[in-house]
């Protein structure tokens, strides 16, 4: 399930349901939301299918299983990234580390869209038009409520106000409360960037475009198997950037930026914030290698 759009989008809610949207709870919300991953994602996807009864059972079965070889194969491995990430905090990294590490996240990200590759072919034989074209209408509402939240509309002075107060947030959630010294010292970091909100929001309707094509292809064609997953791999390779090269530049040029932000914003962190952000890390290291010895 960000780190590689139903197919993605199905796979970024695994992963939120199974790591990263949990990284923003407590502890104890790791362990509950970790549990019932397998069922929040099916509801999940509900929303955006209106799944029919033998759909649902197809997917129960599919994810109860992907569920099981998660919890076994790749939460010991989450555990490694974690202390990537304690090691991280506790040294002086550079934009070069910090872009590693998204790396780091994107591989595994791309771990996951393999392994779910023929359970996803196989669903998709199962779509009918009516719920592409639901998916395409919930795309359209998820999208609005993106524009809104980026506060696209506004250009892009409001762009990066929506920025600060994300990042905020994030900072906060992991280093713990910012001084007033140190949110200006943040504001003036964003404030020096492009926001890319505009670039990304456009890569979101790309990705989106794409997956509409491929669902609707499979629908009209029902080509065999190996060839829907063929699709879906060359879907996922090139989902995390653009393929123009103008685009592309633009994209590795705006995650560069975001790598440098990440460190500026590292370097400011007091030495008991920093202690902050490894303690609750240790604690998801803990819940992690506890989780995946669970049954």
């Amino acid at each position: 399930m960000n780190s590689v759009s139903f197919t993605h989008r199905l796979l970024r809610q695994l992963i939120h349901a199974l790591v990263l949207a949990l990284l923003l709870q407590g502890c104890s919300a790791v362990r509950l939301g970790y549990g019932n991953a397998d069922s929040l994602a099916r509801w999940w996807i509900d929303q955006y299918v209106d799944l029919s009864p033998e759909q649902d059972v197809l997917l129960r079965e599919r994810l109860v299983r992907f569920h099981a070889w998660h919890r076994k194969s790749q939460l010991p491995d989450y555990v490694s990234l974690l202390r990537q990430g304690q090691k991280f905090v506790a040294g002086q990294p550079t934009a070069d580390d910090a872009l590693a590490l998204g790396d780091a996240v994107v591989r595994r990200g791309r771990a996951l869209a393999e392994q779910a590759t023929p359970d996803i072919a196989e669903f998709l034989a199962t779509v009918t038009p009516a719920q592409i074209e639901r998916m395409a209408g919930r795309q359209t509402e998820k999208n609005a409520d993106y524009a809104r939240e980026a506060q696209l509309a506004d250009g892009e002075s409001g762009q990066r106000k929506a920025r600060y107060k994300r990042l905020l947030e994030r900072a906060e959630h992991w280093f713990g409360d910012f001084s007033g010294e140190q949110k200006s010292a943040m504001r003036r970091l964003i404030d020096g960037q492009a926001s890319g909100s505009q670039f990304w929001y456009e890569e979101r309707l790309r990705r989106q475009r794409e997956w509409l094509d491929l669902v609707r292809l499979v629908q009209r064609e029902r080509p065999p198997r190996e060839r829907v997953m063929q699709l879906l791999r060359e879907y996922a390779a090139r989902f995390d950037l653009p393929a123009d090269s103008a685009r592309l530049a633009q994209a590795k040029a705006l995650r560069r930026a975001a790598a440098e932000l990440a460190v500026a914003i590292h370097a400011m962190a007091t030495p008991a914030q920093r202690a902050h952000a490894e303690h609750k890390l240790g604690d998801l290291i803990r819940d992690f290698s506890e989780l995946s010895q669970e049954v």
